[in-house]
């Protein structure tokens, strides 16, 4: 598909109308906090995947105003997203795609982009829905069904949730719970599998990513944790969920199935969330980014966009320069507070946009 060649911003966010030249190497975009950065980086997100990373599309509307306006030029392409919203909750998009109108961006048109922003830097020590989310979006952007599949389970999963609360008569709540538990076990195991695979993936590379950060051997190991056992996923969660029935019934919610399952990241044999120094920490993270960069490369056969949201200011120079490695084989951007700071990680190789307040609104 090629690099983002230029970007235009109207009523987005903090930008009533801001046009940008984007360069195809490095782009390091700079100013103090509260001046825009973050939006510039969330505007080629939304525009590269379909929908943002920080929230719903009426939070990307600039305050008072009824729509916002994306505009961009990848490759050989034009791609503009149009936001209309009215005074209840309804929001209209539109996407020209070369000048076809969609209602959404396809999955084919869906450009390889990844992002590593401050919130991913607490992965390992938040809770277990914050891994999940993370593993889930991953595979939404490699596997077209995904997202579909996991709505399908969620809206099981409700209708269960919802009997069990309804304090039924404990023989008519089984059997009207039996029904949907045959559609729950059938997606749950797909949604299982899935996950499972490509946590496989994530950990016959993760030793090896994480020492050449480190510069020493090291193991590192990235583990699925089911709420189900044994060989037969499918069956052993059928009869979990019968087993469980009546103490569900008085929590009002399922309690096994993958909506509870979680990963976790061993360091040498210790658990990385509770034995792991804040620079290990980073590393893991880094390294867990670097496998999703390989796997996006893998999947799309082009280099995926690369987006650093003020992290650099997190990591030691060692772990700068391992990210300044990758981000030169990348249209990379990058947002700091102060650009001297780690523009000496790229030499001459960078473009730099300014974000100072005085900038915004134009």
């Amino acid at each position: 598909m090629g690099s983002f060649s230029s970007l235009r911003l109207c009523n987005f966010r903090s930008y009533v109308d801001k046009n940008l030249s984007l360069d195809s190497g490095v782009t390091i975009i700079v100013g103090p906090n509260g001046s825009g950065k973050t939006n510039i980086i969330e505007a080629l997100f939304v525009l590269s995947a379909g929908g943002s990373f920080r929230g719903n599309d009426r939070d990307m509307v600039m305050h008072q105003q009824p729509w916002f306006r994306l505009e961009a030029v990848c490759g050989q392409q034009q791609r503009v997203l149009t936001c209309k919203t009215d005074a209840g909750s309804k929001i209209e998009k539109q996407w020209l795609l070369d000048g076809s109108k969609k209602a959404r961006l396809p999955h084919g048109q869906r450009l390889p982009v990844v992002l590593f922003e401050p919130d991913h830097l607490r992965l390992l020590r938040e809770s277990p829905s914050h891994r999940r989310d993370y593993i889930d979006a991953l595979l939404s952007k490699i596997q077209p069904d995904f997202t579909w599949l996991k709505h399908q389970f969620e809206r099981v999963l409700m209708q269960r949730n919802i009997i069990l609360k309804s304090r039924l008569p404990r023989a008519m709540r089984d059997d009207q719970l039996f029904a949907w538990d045959i559609k729950f076990v059938e997606l749950a195991e797909q949604i299982f599998r899935r996950r499972q695979s490509l946590i496989n993936e994530f950990d016959q590379k993760l030793s090896d990513v994480y020492s050449s950060i480190a510069n020493r051997p090291h193991q590192a190991t990235i583990r699925y944790q089911s709420t189900i056992f044994g060989q037969d996923y499918r069956a052993n969660l059928l009869c979990a969920l019968q087993q469980n029935a009546n103490q569900d019934s008085e929590r009002g919610f399922t309690s096994v199935g993958p909506h509870r399952d979680d990963f976790v990241v061993l360091l040498d044999n210790s658990l990385a969330s509770t034995s792991a120094s804040r620079g290990e920490i980073r590393s893991l993270l880094l390294s867990l980014k670097i496998i999703e960069l390989q796997k996006m490369h893998e999947i799309y056969k082009t280099p995926p966009l690369l987006l650093l949201d003020d992290v650099f200011s997190e990591l030691d120079s060692s772990r700068r320069s391992a990210l300044a490695q990758l981000a030169k084989d990348h249209q990379t951007f990058i947002t700091t507070t102060d650009a001297e700071a780690i523009a000496g990680n790229f030499g001459q190789g960078y473009e730099v946009i300014e974000t100072s307040e005085q900038y915004l609104n134009n």
